[in-house]
Parts: C-alpha cells; structure tokens; sequence
C-alpha cells in the first residue's frame, strides 16, 4: 500500500468510517461479502465497480433480494425507492479525497441520495486510482476526466465528454450527468458506512 492511499484510509478512519485496505478485486469481493448478513435485502447504486467485481450474482445466488436499476425488471422507481430502504446499499465513489471525504457526481440522484439517507449500511468499494492528493476541486476535476467520459459513451450519451473525452458544460445540454455533487465528511448520524479500499484499480 502506497503512503497516499495509506493516508486516506487512516483520514476516513478519523472521520468515522469503517475501513478495510485490500490490494486485489478478489478480496473486495470477499471482504464485501463478508459484511452482507443472511436475509439483508441489498440496493446498488449505478456502479462499475459493482458490477466488475461480480456481485449482485453472488448475492442473489445466496438467496438475497437484490435491488438494481440495472438488472431487475420492476420499474426504476420501484427499484430506486426500495435499494434506498434496504438494509445495506452498495456503491462505490467517484473520488476520493487525501483529507477522507467520498465525492460523488450524479444525473440522476437516486445514488447519492441513497449513498447520503435511507439505508442503515452503505457499502463502497473504491479503486485507488479513484484517489487523489487534493480536496473537492482535484475530486470534481478526476471526475470530469476518468469518469464521466467512460461512463457517457458507455449510456450513448449525447454530451461532449462521450464524444471528446472531456467535459464542456457549457454546451453539454439535456445528457448532461453532472447535475448533483455531494461530498460525505463523515457518515451520516446511526449510519453505518463502510469503506473498501482496493489498490487494484478497479471501476472508472
């Protein structure tokens, strides 16, 4: 583990997080599983990462309700309105700062606003490239770089950063996907809120 991502995991710790460093997608995996009780119904938030690591079908193979706009054939506010109450919400983050704040940019809302109020437990796995030295602005500007890009040609999206590689709000019209930024300095008040670390890249 490198000093920076060192850094961050002791800053999150101190900020109230529960923090687990782990150097392969493998033990994210493994340490994500290791967390998610018998019975819990699960949401997931819109996330690569998630999806990568293959857990939403471990999870339903065990037996549990899995909540996913991406995957479950109710209605999206069906689905976004029950991931938001159940028992343990999975996501990653979009960045991470040095000081141990979790940044997130969103078109749609339903995953930072589940990320912020609803479930008792969110759970977040989070590359370590997803790192970086500065604070809100070096995390918005990693953002806008390596994740929006991937993410907009992925949805075929009609926005300058799917079609360039970088972002032109000024221009970037109706599908656009930075409508929302949240920063968590801490955890919310009863929440539990988890932190993976993993030094494999993983995720946009």
């Amino acid at each position: 583990m490198n000093e920076l991502m060192q850094t961050v995991a002791e800053n999150l710790k101190r900020n109230g997080f529960e923090v687990y460093t782990v150097a392969t997608a493998d033990e994210a995996k493994a340490q994500a599983l290791s967390l998610i009780q018998p019975g819990w119904n699960v949401g997931v938030g819109g996330s690569m990462t998630i999806r990568q690591l293959g857990l939403v079908e471990e999870l339903e193979a065990a037996g549990h309700k899995v909540w996913w706009h991406w995957t479950s054939p109710e209605e999206k506010s069906i689905v976004w309105e029950n991931a938001r109450k159940a028992e343990v919400y999975l996501a990653s983050a979009n960045a991470v700062t040095r000081a141990g704040q979790l940044v997130n940019i969103d078109g749609t809302g339903n995953r930072v606003a589940s990320m912020i109020h609803g479930p008792a437990m969110v759970l977040t796995v989070v590359g370590s490239q997803k790192i970086v030295e500065g604070g809100l602005t070096a995390a918005i500007a990693r953002i806008k770089q390596a994740a929006c890009p991937p993410n907009a040609s992925r949805l075929g999206l009609d926005t300058p950063c799917a079609k360039t590689g970088k972002c032109n709000e000024a221009i970037c019209g109706d599908d656009c996907m930075c409508r929302a930024i949240s920063m968590t300095n801490r955890p919310l008040r009863g929440q539990r809120y988890v932190v993976i670390l993993v030094e494999e890249p993983i995720g946009y």
